[in-house]
């Protein structure tokens, strides 16, 4: 940081009533559709020096557009999400994990899918920053998922220019779309949680980005055997309109409550054999499938079935949610896009905890 610490970015000057200042904010393109907060020096400066890095570090080049986005832009954003400063090391790290050339981010931005970037948080800053993990954790009601989320969205927008119309080509898009975020229950899951899995510590903290296009629903309420439990989700996985069977590749996202997973486990089957009969189960007769879609250099087919992804490593196993079996998620992908994950960096004299405290199984 500089000596003086100074902000560098372009002044905006918006005067006015409080009215005044969030409508010249919309009419400026700021915003995602709903009203932001002002993103004030005083409060920009805050979150910069949260992190202990200089504003004009570039974390990563945003596309489209490829604009830089520095510690003080995604601060900015931040911000106007309604983030809080202890946020920001887990923003950072979605950054650089969305600028990764493989999850193939302009694509992500541009295409017709109604596409978003999910975050999946793992590691001890789930508790530091009260990361839902568990009953409603996709939905309403909790501030960092909310906030951390929508943060993203503006920063694909604000800096990598995916405005709706003119880059964002969604045809309906979704409401992932204004935030996508929540936290693995590593806590009451039987297996190795989603960044060890990825080759990072248990005790080190991440952010997984992943390009869903929708969650389905996989209603379970009628089967709480293993075996049929199972095939169901498999079958879901299956839908011809999904982007992984269509493209044939990328790595669809299987959201199980800890019940599931703990029927599972304790059936002997650990996550990589769960994977494995997923993957041998999942799929749709080539013979069954309307005329335009044989293309078989594009479809992933195994003996006359044709698969979500290529192969069962590829499929994404998260444990989140309530703790009933009633209902799973799946999350289907861009097709072409791969997830990325990078640690979070909590800055020296941080710890990350947010005060007050209400973490909440």
């Amino acid at each position: 940081m500089s000596k003086s610490g100074a902000i560098h970015e372009k002044r905006v000057s918006v005067q006015g009533s409080w009215r005044q200042v969030v409508e010249g904010l919309f009419q400026m393109g700021w915003s995602d559709g709903l009203p932001v907060i002002p993103p004030v020096e005083e409060a920009v400066r805050e979150f910069v020096e949260y992190t202990g890095r200089a504003p004009d570090e570039v974390i990563g080049a945003v596309a489209p557009s490829y604009g830089e986005a520095t510690v003080e832009r995604i601060a900015a954003n931040a911000v106007m999400a309604g983030c809080r400063p202890e946020y920001m090391p887990v923003l950072i790290a979605a950054v650089e994990a969305m600028c990764d050339p493989r999850f193939n981010l302009d694509g992500l931005q541009t295409t017709t899918n109604p596409c978003t970037v999910a975050l999946i948080i793992n590691g001890p800053v789930r508790q530091q920053i009260d990361v839902n993990c568990g009953r409603n954790c996709l939905g309403q009601g909790w501030r960092a998922n909310a906030t951390i989320g929508r943060a993203v969205r503006l920063v694909l927008m604000n800096v990598g220019g995916g405005t709706p119309g003119p880059v964002d080509k969604a045809i309906h898009g979704f409401p992932g779309k204004y935030s996508f975020c929540f936290a693995e229950d590593e806590e009451n899951s039987p297996w190795e949680p989603l960044h060890v899995e990825r080759g990072f510590k248990r005790e080190e903290s991440t952010v997984t980005v992943a390009g869903v296009h929708s969650t389905v629903n996989i209603g379970l309420s009628s089967y709480n055997v293993i075996d049929p439990m199972l095939r169901i989700m498999a079958n879901t996985m299956s839908y011809l309109g999904s982007n992984n069977v269509m493209v044939g590749r990328g790595e669809p996202v299987l959201i199980m409550t800890s019940g599931h997973a703990a029927l599972v486990a304790e059936a002997g089957m650990s996550k990589a054999a769960l994977k494995r009969f997923l993957f041998e189960q999942a799929g749709y007769p080539e013979s069954g499938l309307p005329r335009p879609m044989v293309r078989t250099e594009r479809l992933s087919i195994v003996n006359g079935i044709v698969k979500p992804c290529v192969k069962a490593e590829d499929i994404m196993v998260v444990v989140a949610g309530g703790p009933e079996t009633y209902h799973a998620v799946f999350a289907p992908t861009f097709g072409d896009t791969w997830q990325a994950t990078r640690a979070v960096r909590l800055p020296a004299t941080q710890s990350g905890a947010i005060e007050s405290h209400t973490y909440k199984e």
